[in-house]
């Protein structure tokens, strides 16, 4: 069916303008250098200790190109960043436990210093009955001695 026109215009309708390139799924490689093996092992095994600006410098390449490059391949730093995760979580529970030591040694010294002032009044309470001791034997031996 042939599309009408507006009555009186005169003119014909204009087509839809599509693009004369081609779509492709995948880009052309890129314009740079080729990425050779001994970069890539490079860039993989440096990658978990390193930064991507210092490898970037080391290989001689753009910081874009060097993440560009980490993104396809799909490196991750994920154990580096467990392992110091490990770390801190094992500082803390050495401090916990240095925390806890300390609190335990603070109650058996506490223990101690109540444990010395018990003896120290029973000591005192000692001498003190001591010579009511000796009076109530003295006056045993007296009352002895008159019944005899």
């Amino acid at each position: 069916m042939v599309p009408r026109t507006k009555p009186g215009n005169g003119r014909k309708p204009k087509k839809k303008v599509t693009s004369k390139r081609k779509v492709t799924k995948k880009a052309k490689a890129s314009i740079g250098q080729v990425w050779t093996a001994a970069e890539i092992r490079r860039l993989t095994i440096g990658y978990k200790k390193k930064s991507a600006s210092q490898l970037a410098k080391e290989l001689k390449r753009t910081l874009a190109s060097v993440r560009g490059k980490i993104s396809s391949l799909g490196l991750t730093k994920g154990p580096v960043k467990r392992k110091v995760a490990k770390k801190k979580v094992a500082k803390k529970k050495v401090a916990k436990k240095k925390v806890a030591k300390k609190k335990v040694a603070k109650k058996k010294v506490a223990k101690k210093k109540v444990a010395k002032k018990k003896v120290a009044k029973k000591k005192v309470a000692k001498k003190k009955a001591a010579p009511k001791r000796k009076v109530a034997k003295k006056k045993a031996r007296a009352k002895a001695k008159r019944k005899r």
